[in-house]
């Protein structure tokens, strides 16, 4: 190899750390639903209606429909949001019934710096719903401040 070869700096790309890049990924991902609710809503479309679609088309990736348990299903769910940027603060992963409480999605930074309301963006966590239902279990979640709380339960007979 000549000097020349040698003596020249890698890319910066090459520097980044796993965790630079996980950060970098995190905020990409939030960055990519929060302009796509701008868009949505620019356009007057359904945010409801694309956060439908979106459990409908993820579940064709989920293997088995088959019944689930609370806390399984929630702990699934807390790992995609975690791979949003969200923190889990708290969480109870029970059989029949499963709650936990997170921060960071949505990044309320990211939504000032995109001129969307974090209200909208929030709508994000309907997209489980339709997993959930069709694994026999139902997915709520409320806002407080920063904080978002998910309920999974187990369908009764009849609901």
């Amino acid at each position: 190899m000549d000097e020349e070869h040698d003596n020249q700096e890698s890319p910066g790309y090459a520097d980044d750390s796993t965790e630079e890049l996980l950060e970098q990924s995190q905020s990409n991902a939030q960055a990519t639903i929060i302009a796509t609710i701008a868009f949505l809503t620019e356009r007057k479309l359904s945010v409801d209606d694309w956060t439908a679609s979106l459990g409908r088309t993820f579940g064709f990736a989920w293997d088995d429909p088959s019944p689930w348990e609370a806390g399984e299903f929630l702990d699934a769910m807390l790992t995609n949001f975690r791979s949003l940027g969200a923190t889990v603060l708290a969480s109870d992963l029970g059989t029949d019934r499963a709650e936990a409480t997170t921060t960071g999605f949505p990044d309320p930074e990211l939504c000032a710096l995109f001129g969307v309301d974090s209200a909208l963006v929030i709508a994000f966590n309907d997209v489980p719903a339709a997993l959930a239902r069709d694994r026999s279990l139902t997915w709520e979640w409320s806002r407080n401040g920063d904080e978002t709380h998910y309920s999974v339960r187990q369908l009764a007979t009849g609901d």
